[in-house]
């Protein structure tokens, strides 16, 4: 049990690192901007100049950001199970950070210009099950 328990907290220390080497400012700006309560005032609001960036930058490399973590899990990984267990961990996070980006814009003023910049979340979960089903296909 303490051996399992490890080996959670582990996987999911270098999920996230491998989340933050490539998605880095995404990550960042959930993490300490998306999730702030927009009743208490206390932070300027989130602009659509804020958001822009994040979205753009997502939109044009988000495939070829999925490939490359897809490749440092194969060469980190002997063990080809475990590997792809961490990368569909790593996928699933990166869904749901999204998801509070995506989110997040639907809150802001203006925020809908956004929409055509914006990856679809069927998309990025069509991806997700490609490379699941690919590597247990052992493609």
């Amino acid at each position: 049990m303490h051996f399992e328990e490890l080996l959670k907290n582990n996987r999911d220390v270098f999920v996230e690192e491998l989340l933050l080497e490539h998605f880095s400012n995404l990550i960042k700006f959930v993490k300490n901007r998306a999730s702030e309560d927009s009743s208490s005032g206390s932070k300027k609001p989130i602009t659509v100049a804020e958001v822009e960036p994040l979205v753009k930058d997502f939109a044009s490399r988000w495939k070829a950001a999925i490939e490359l973590m897809h490749k440092d899990v194969i060469t980190s990984f002997s063990n080809f199970l475990r590997g792809m267990d961490i990368l569909r961990s790593a996928l699933t996070q990166l869904l749901l950070y999204y998801t509070r980006l995506s989110d997040c814009i639907k809150k802001i003023a203006g925020g809908s210009a956004l929409n055509k910049d914006l990856a679809s979340i069927n998309s990025i979960v069509f991806e997700i099950k490609k490379y699941s089903m690919t590597d247990f296909l052992g493609h």
